[in-house]
């Protein structure tokens, strides 16, 4: 679809929106919920997914109640049941595997039915996530994809369980993996799952034989092709040049990592992966008549989906939607009930607050703005280093006020903490550790801070009459971060200037001796997160040699073949300290970010990472009967996740 016929379409609706916005105001009829414990005279019908939910004159919504039948000789039958009545029955009788725990503490039971309506904050283009990876790829594939495993829905940490993989083992040495599948896996258009599937799908992403680009190639470099096998139709062997199996069960639970069906990409190539969503595996099929790019995309409950008893919903509509007045108007009218917040200078999060039946929860998520000091551009030992000497680079970290680096960027939502996994995490190093380092915990007065660093760096011959140069991309949001902490360092006494990437016609003529980068560690384990980073060999110590600690390489290869979790999170915290200890890299804050949902939308648990079962949705229900719940305004803690 073209831009111009998109922003056509935006404005198409947001035109009729305010009409019926209008209309709905102008509505003074409540509706009275009807007790669960008494059967509705008729059974209700759910409303088209196009339908506005009227509201009030007031402005708030008003709900139709999910009504329960009134139950005769067991807790799910009812007087008069109809066809879907006893489906409903049916699905609630079949017990969930002992790992599907939602939160019912803090939402109530889960229920079954209704529809889900969410905005992403881009045009939905195209759905190849495997050749060609786009936000709104991710989106699309998810709730019709599976992979091998999937992350936990509702541990934050995620935890690895099962997706069509039922089971696996780890070899002795962590150089091999074996997958056991579910049996009876069906394709949506009913053909049956077989290893093959699977086996064909990584060969396809390690090679890139008929796709434009495989962002999990990189992902699965020690992947033995020769030892990727299927023993027999349930069955996949993989094998590793290296110790890196834990590593690669994170990465193969990635939503970058759907298994795709052999013989519908043998028939139909890889234009099928951008515009055929009709193949897939996992619990919403999508609706038949649909065309990939249009901005509303309706996706129904697979009934054969190979996890009983999931998904809970009926229906799942997702509105790609580029318009931030167009996206705040659907949300307040609940034509949306969910909306996951990308950017703060949208300020929808600040209404969302305000209202008091919308439920906002924020925490932190995996990127920081990371300051990189330098010393690799002159020779080992220089006296002319300025950066080598880390009492140097204690003292800068020790001048720069984060917390007004929130406010500057994040409306004063990001975090400060940490360093390697995000504030609020488990995987976060505890506050009384980071504080044993010098210099690394947040002052409460900037000023005697600031004084406390001038005089180290007086004390260690710091050379305040050079200029010292900032490495940049040519980004505005960037270059604010670089202006921001140039006016830092210049508190300090510290002069720097900016430069630009080099190009093919004009080279960077000046070495520079930091740089400024948003950046993340993506999983929260020390091997599957941080190695890529660490190794001597990577692309980021290669550019900066001093970071490359013999230390850290070896509590890596302690956990590469660790299997015990508390034993894997020591040696997190060991790195972390060693590393902090360097004060090379300065993550400066950590970015927020937030979800806003109507109160009947049910289950949700808000992450620090958007990975894995987040986007299948399966783990949402809706609950009308709390579609009038309020007091909600100014909540962003209480749901679980949140912090």
């Amino acid at each position: 679809m073209s831009r111009k016929k998109w922003l056509k379409q935006v404005q198409r609706k947001t035109a009729i929106l305010a009409v019926v916005m209008a209309a709905v105001l102008a509505c003074s009829s409540e509706l009275t919920p009807v007790p669960v414990s008494e059967p509705a005279a008729e059974p209700p019908q759910a409303p088209a997914p196009a339908v506005v939910r009227a509201s009030g004159p007031t402005g708030e919504p008003m709900k139709t109640p999910v009504v329960t039948p009134a139950p005769t000789s067991g807790p799910l039958a009812s007087a008069t049941p109809t066809a879907e009545d006893m489906g409903k029955a049916q699905r609630k009788a079949v017990a969930l595997p002992e790992y599907w725990n939602p939160p019912a503490d803090y939402y109530g039971e889960p229920v079954y039915g209704g529809t889900l309506r969410i905005i992403y904050d881009w045009p939905l283009e195209h759905a190849n996530v495997w050749g060609a990876r786009f936000g709104s790829a991710i989106m699309l594939r998810s709730p019709t994809g599976a992979s091998l495993l999937m992350q936990d829905p509702y541990d934050a940490e995620a935890p690895l369980v099962p997706d069509l993989a039922k089971s696996w083992e780890i070899n002795d040495g962590a150089d091999g993996l074996t997958f056991h599948f579910r049996e009876g896996v069906k394709w949506h258009n009913g053909e049956s799952f077989v290893c093959e599937d699977a086996r064909f799908t990584l060969e396809t992403l390690i090679t890139e034989e008929g796709i434009t680009r495989s962002l999990m190639k990189r992902h699965l470099a020690d992947v033995v092709l020769e030892e990727l096998v299927c023993q027999d139709d349930m069955t996949l062997e993989i094998g590793f040049s290296d110790s890196t199996a834990i590593a690669s069960l994170y990465r193969l639970a990635s939503e970058n990592a759907p298994i795709f069906n052999k013989a519908w990409f043998l028939s139909k190539g890889e234009e099928a992966m951008f515009s055929d969503l009709s193949m897939g595996i996992g619990p919403f099929k999508w609706v038949e008549g649909q065309e990939v790019g249009a901005d509303e995309q309706r996706f129904e409950r697979n009934p054969d989906y190979f996890v009983p008893g999931l998904p809970y919903l009926d229906e799942l509509t997702i509105v790609g939607m580029l318009d931030v007045s167009t996206q705040l108007a659907m949300m307040l009218a609940n034509y949306i009930d969910w909306h996951w917040l990308l950017q703060w200078k949208h300020n929808h999060y600040q209404v969302y607050v305000d209202h008091d039946q919308i439920l906002t929860v924020i925490r932190p998520n995996q990127w920081s703005l990371r300051l990189w000091m330098k010393s690799s551009r002159y020779p080992k030992d220089s006296e002319d280093a300025p950066f080598a000497n880390p009492r140097v680079r204690q003292a800068v970290i020790m001048g720069i006020d984060r917390k007004a680096a929130t406010e500057a960027f994040a409306l004063g939502r990001g975090v400060v903490g940490g360093f390697g996994y995000p504030p609020g995490s488990r995987w976060e190093l505890p506050k009384e550790q980071q504080c044993y380092v010098p210099g690394w915990c947040v002052a409460e007065d900037m000023e005697d801070a600031r004084a406390e660093a001038r005089a180290i760096l007086a004390g260690e011959g710091f050379d305040f009459n050079r200029t010292y140069i900032f490495f940049t991309q040519w980004d505005s949001l960037t270059l604010k971060h670089v202006s921001f902490l140039q006016e830092q360092l210049r508190l300090l006494g510290i002069n720097t200037d900016m430069d630009s990437p080099g190009t093919m016609s004009r080279p960077r003529m000046v070495p520079d001796d930091l740089e400024v980068e948003s950046g993340r560690i993506g999983i929260n384990d020390p091997i599957a997160g941080m190695e890529y980073y660490l190794k001597c060999e990577s692309r980021i110590l290669l550019k900066i040699p001093e970071l490359c600690s013999p230390s850290v390489l070896g509590m890596l290869e302690q956990a590469r073949t660790e299997l015990d979790p508390t034993k894997r999170l020591e040696l997190a915290h060991q790195i972390e300290l060693d590393l902090m200890r360097q004060y090379n890299l300065f993550p400066v804050f950590w970015e927020q970010e937030a979800a806003a949902f109507w109160p009947e939308v049910r289950g949700y648990v808000h992450f620090p990472s958007r990975r894995g079962s987040f986007r299948k949705f399966m783990h949402i229900w809706i609950d009308l009967n709390h579609g009038n719940d309020s007091g909600f305004a100014g909540q962003t803690t209480g749901v679980p996740g949140g912090i």
